[in-house]
């Protein structure tokens, strides 16, 4: 009995070991990214799982690689539409008094000479079709109107309501004198010729510009400027082609477009991204006679496809060998340049992509041994929902 005793107490150890050995042996044949959970309770990213924000940014191991990657910009539908409210722009022509006289009179005799002036003042550019009308109670002889020194009419009048005498657009100036002279009795020095003219007008078709510009305004973020490929303006021009002139189009200030326009039909204009402008925008629509209504506005910007830099890492042979065989952890660390903001994307490493997310500066995963290879390693951040700024991508092998 006490040798048997014995022996069962000598045989325990032998037990204890063996199952060291079988515990041990399953460990060391169980795929590399289990064993790293299964001794150290965290999962690795890469082949469709994912981790991070375990690890201390900077900690003891072998650097890979340390370097900068900067702003990233999520990637575009390729193209923004910018809507401008239907905006209309007029001139308006109506006949206006330019100067008015209740009354005025003029003779000539033999002996004596009575002239009569009435000077007024022209909006030149503005004012066109200048008229001159008046009412005559008394006539006799022929009378001479001068404009500006210029004789534009010389004759008898016979009748008490004459018709409108034009005044030449080429003798206005923007200060004018019309003068009224009767003319001469000649041999019969006895007689006078006298007028007593009433209601004289000078009159004009002016054109009023206060309605004929109008300017909205439009905003470009600078992610869209930066990526900005080509850029239209399309709009369509609501007029009466029988009665509008041309439509100037500018943009910050510069000439885009000017010429008639065709009515009722879509017009597109291509605009220049030296033309565009950070932030504010403005987009001005002038119309030389007539009106325009200019609906359906729009700025359309097609986008350029983002490119994301590929960084590499050389992984020698020593340690991929020891991230293996091992248990050595590759640790991926991004560090951001703002904090306690949400910060989503992916990370693409030897084309296995795997998603993250975080608002602290860092964000750390150890990457799956089974997506490296020895020597040159890719890595690739794309980001989602909103840019990244990244300052620092840094791989590190830590024991």
């Amino acid at each position: 009995m006490r040798r048997r005793g014995q022996e069962f107490r000598m045989s325990s150890p032998l037990v204890v070991l063996l199952i060291a050995v079988v515990i041990i042996l399953y460990i060391l044949f169980l795929p590399p990214a289990e064993r790293e959970a299964l001794l150290t309770g965290t999962t690795t990213p890469g082949g469709g799982s994912s981790g991070g924000g375990v690890l201390t940014p900077g900690g003891a191991g072998v650097v890979v690689m340390d370097k900068y990657l900067g702003t990233l910009l999520p990637q575009s539908s390729g193209s923004v539409e910018h809507a401008i409210p239907t905006t209309t722009v007029f001139t308006s022509t109506n006949t206006e008094e330019v100067k008015f006289v209740d009354s005025m009179g003029v003779s000539r005799s033999a002996f004596s000479r009575q002239d009569a002036t009435l000077t007024f003042n022209v909006e030149l550019g503005v004012a066109k079709n200048h008229l001159l009308t008046f009412n005559v109670d008394e006539y006799g002889g022929p009378l001479t109107i001068s404009l500006n020194d210029q004789p534009i009419f010389s004759r008898e009048i016979t009748t008490r309501s004459p018709a409108p005498i034009t005044l030449p657009q080429e003798l206005l100036k923007p200060q004018n004198t019309l003068t009224f002279t009767a003319g001469t009795p000649g041999w019969a020095f006895w007689k006078s010729n006298t007028y007593s003219l009433r209601n004289v007008l000078v009159s004009a078709d002016v054109t009023r510009y206060d309605n004929a510009a109008a300017e909205q305004h439009f905003t470009i973020t600078p992610a869209e400027h930066e990526k900005l490929e080509t850029a239209k303006l399309e709009f369509v021009p609501e007029c009466d082609a029988k009665k509008t002139g041309r439509l100037s189009i500018t943009l910050n200030g510069n000439l885009l477009y000017a010429g008639y326009m065709d009515c009722g039909i879509l017009t597109r204009q291509e605009v220049a991204k030296e033309s565009l402008v950070i932030g504010d925008n403005r987009i001005g629509f002038t119309s030389g006679s007539g009106g325009y209504t200019i609906d359906r506005i729009k700025l359309v910007s097609t986008l350029k496809e983002q490119d994301y830099p590929v960084l590499y890492f050389n992984l020698p042979p020593d340690l991929f060998q020891q991230a293996n065989v091992f248990a050595g952890r590759v640790v991926l660390t991004l560090r951001f340049s703002e904090g306690n903001t949400l910060k989503t994307g992916s990370i693409v490493v030897n084309g296995f992509q795997d998603s993250f997310q975080t608002d602290s500066y860092y964000y750390q995963a150890t990457l799956d041994p089974n997506i490296l290879v020895p020597n040159a390693n890719s890595i690739q951040v794309i980001p989602v929902g909103g840019a990244l700024h990244i300052p620092e991508v840094r791989i590190e092998m830590l024991g």
